[in-house]
Parts: structure tokens; sequence; C-alpha cells
């Protein structure tokens, strides 16, 4: 039972906890894009897709019907490997492309699109595809996947000259065109989400400036990149707003625990956790300083970055299994405050990420979970301010040379907080239920895919 269970989440995709079928799509998106990038050829896709839909289809009709009966539902959420087997059938459509002609910017919006397309039929059901779920047991299931997948596949079919190519010029301009409001938001939604999530935002910086070949010296990228982190840390402070003004009021009323520093410190809270929060902030600028010729090197590596991410995933999982972390803040003193800090200053390395290092080191070290993410943020706000205003004050005179449009400006900073919000309320949901396991998965798979490309 186990392993039919295995095989029908797809290796556990199937438990994740939001939006299990959306991520039971993701491998054939992948599969589909090293088949393109590595073969490059309309029968490698043919080939890759054809396995994958025959593989997936096996699993589904003949280890469903086990799963079913021991969950006691007729369509176990849990059972993506139907997702996996129609996502790979939409992109069956495009073996019938000149994937010899495809570039990156055209695999890459392919693979985006036929996603899209595929989760919009398999969510919307519409009248043939729901009609197939009243099949037995795992047809039923399969199915109605497998119709959605043909469906997306011939829009998919449709749209592969004039659509992907309009697609392609917004999110790759040509150079020397300013950045457009299409590409804006689609950054801002990156910086958003891996600013936050421990997945590392410097990681994903650095991978998107190799994939889409951006060049983050231009003054456009430098003013957007100043930009988005206003943002994210709008996201912070609408996030954190009631835990931030109970911290100010609790600060301006510090004069009730006391005449002495040391008696305040040790009595109020806020105090407690500002001076920590200033400790950590301090050690973390030092070590920026004495080490930024080695971060800097390490941007120009996909390797580092790469086993970085692997670093980073092992932390997380190291972290959920600690299940007892029962320090408040109170009890979180000064040692324990310059690990966390040592952690953040390790996730200025891209690859690391800042949120992770710090969240987890303060779990490991004991700090309650909840306290933990407060905490984390807390000390985010002065790291990701005075990154900007190192930025800004290194780049000023390359910066004024900008001729960003005001609208992109305007949509990558609302996307970058809107995210940011949504990033946050996950981030929490799962560091509070062990479940940081599941980012570390992201940043292995991650890890892995930028290594197999860079060696190619």
């Amino acid at each position: 039972m186990d392993i039919k269970r295995l095989l029908t989440s797809v290796f556990g995709l199937g438990w994740l906890p939001k939006a299990p079928g959306t991520w039971g799509s993701i491998p054939s998106v992948i599969i589909f894009a090293l088949a393109c990038h590595y073969a490059g050829t309309s029968t490698s896709v043919l080939i890759a897709m054809g396995i994958t839909i025959f593989l997936s289809s096996i699993v589904c009709v003949q280890c469903s019907p086990s799963v079913i009966k021991w969950t006691g539902k007729k369509d176990p959420g849990e059972i993506v490997a139907d997702e996996t087997a129609g996502q790979a059938l939409t992109f069956l459509a495009a073996a019938f492309f000149s994937i010899e002609t495809f570039d990156n910017a055209h695999i890459f919006m392919t693979a985006i699109l036929g996603f899209l397309l595929f989760r919009i039929f398999d969510i919307a059901k519409p009248w043939p595809i729901r009609k197939l779920e009243k099949y037995p047991d795992g047809w039923g299931i399969l199915l109605d996947d497998l119709l959605a997948g043909v469906l997306a596949g011939v829009v998919l079919f449709f749209c592969r000259y004039k659509v992907l190519d309009f697609m392609c010029g917004m999110l790759f301009p040509s150079e020397g065109t300013p950045l457009g409001v299409f590409h804006a938001i689609v950054l801002g939604v990156i910086q958003g989400a891996t600013e936050f999530l421990p997945v590392s935002s410097s990681g994903h910086l650095v991978l998107f400036e190799n994939i889409f070949q951006f060049n983050p010296e231009m003054p456009e990228m430098l003013m957007f990149d100043l930009c988005v982190h206003v943002g994210t840390l709008a996201a912070i402070f609408y996030f954190f707003r009631e835990s931030m003004v109970n911290f100010v009021k609790n600060l301006l009323a510090s004069k009730k625990y006391g005449s002495k520093p040391i008696e305040i410190y040790k009595k109020s809270p806020s105090v407690h956790i500002l001076v920590l929060a200033i400790l950590v902030t301090g050690i973390t600028g030092v070590f920026g300083v004495l080490l930024m010729k080695l971060f800097e090197e390490a941007r120009g590596s996909l390797m580092v970055v790469s086993l970085m991410w692997f670093i980073t995933g092992t932390l997380l999982i190291v972290t959920d299994m600690r299940k007892k972390s029962r320090i408040g803040l109170r009890q979180f003193g000064i040692l324990a405050a310059i690990i966390v800090a040592l952690a953040q200053s390790a996730a200025i390395m891209p690859g690391i990420s800042r949120s992770g290092a710090t969240i987890c080191a303060a779990i490991l070290v004991g700090l309650h979970r909840k306290w933990a993410v407060e905490f984390s943020f807390l000390i985010a706000i002065p790291a990701i301010l005075g990154a900007a205003v190192i930025t800004l004050i290194k780049d000023y005179s390359v910066i004024q040379e900008s001729t960003l449009p005001m609208c992109s400006v305007l949509a990558g900073v609302v996307a970058a907080a809107i995210t940011g919000v949504f990033a946050l309320k996950l981030l929490i949901k799962t560091s509070r239920g062990t479940k940081l396991k599941y980012f570390a998965y992201y940043c292995y798979a991650l890890a892995f895919i930028v290594l197999i490309f860079n060696l190619k």
C-alpha cells in the first residue's frame, strides 16, 4: 500500500498541503523542458511525453483502487499521477512545433503556457471532462485529466506562432528595450515569493539572470531591484502590523520597567528584542563587508548556487526534525542571537535563504516556531533596507540614467507586495506545522535541475 500511495502521489507531490494537483503537473513540465533543452527535436518531445503518459497512466489505473479503498474517498486528492499524465498529453502537441528552432525563451513560454492551459481545463472541468469522472476506480480519475490534456493541447497547438512570439516579446524584451509591465510583474512575483519563502531570493536572481540573460548592472535593473524591495518591505509591515504596533507601544512605555538599562532590557520585551535585532544587524553588516568579494564571486557560479540550495534544503529538513522548541523571546539571549546573526550572514551567499537560515537557526537553538518567524522578519527589515540603501549609494550615478517607465515600477512593486503577503502566510503555516521539508524538496529539485543544465 505504501508503494502504491508513493507512486500515485508521484513520490510525495500529492501529499503537499496546498494544490496537490498543480504540483502533480510539475514533473511533466520539467521533463518537457529538459527534452527541449537537451535533445531539441520534435521526436525527443514525442518520446519523452509518450513515456510519461504511459507510465503515469499505468500507475493511476493499477494503483488508484487501493488508495481509494484505503482513504475511503472516490477521488483522493493525493492521487496526482493523473495530472502528470494529462499535463504530458498537453505537451504532446508541442511535438508538432518546430522545436529545432526554439530558443530558451520559447521553451520557457511553451512550458508556462501549456501548464496554465492544462490547469485551467483541469480545474474548470467543462461538460465532457466532468462526464468522464463517473467511470469507476482509477479510470474516472485518469480519463478526465487525459481529456483536459487533449483540450489544452489543442489550444496550445493554435498558440504555437503569434501567441508564443507575443509572450516571448513581453517576457524577453530585446536588448536596449526598457522593462515592460508584464516583465515587471513576473519579476515582482518572483521577488515577493522568494524573498520570504525559504528558497533564496538571491539564488533565484542569479538563476534568472542566466536564463533570461539579464544585465543586472543596467540602470533599469538596478532601479527595479530597489523598487521591488520597497514592495517586500510593505508586505512585512502589512502582515505583521499588529505585532509591530504592540512592539512600538511597549517600546515607548519601557520606562515603566525600571530606570536602569540592564533592568529595562531584562523586563521589557520590546527593548529586549530591539537590542538583539541591533546585535544581529551589526554582525551581519560586519560579515557582509568582510566577505563581500567572496559573495560577489559566488554570483557568477551556478554550481556554487546549486550547492547552497542543497545546504538550504538540508537545513530545512533538519529543522523539521526538531519537534519541540519552547523558548520564548524573553529567554532568547545574546548567544542565541549571535547564532542567528551568523546564519543571516551566511545567507548573503546566493542559494542560502535568509528567511530559511534565520528561522531554522532560531528554532534549532530552542526558540518557539511562532517567535522564530516573527524575529526573522523583524531583523529582515534592516537587512532588506540596508541592502537597498547600499545599492543606492554605490550605484546612484548609474540609477540616475534609468529610463524605466513608472507603470513598470508600480506593477513590480505591487506584484512583490501582494505575492509577499501570500508567501508570508504560507511560510507561517508550514513552519508551525513542521512542514519546511516541502521547501527543502523544492530546493533539492531546483539544485539538481540547475546542475544538469550547467553541466551541459
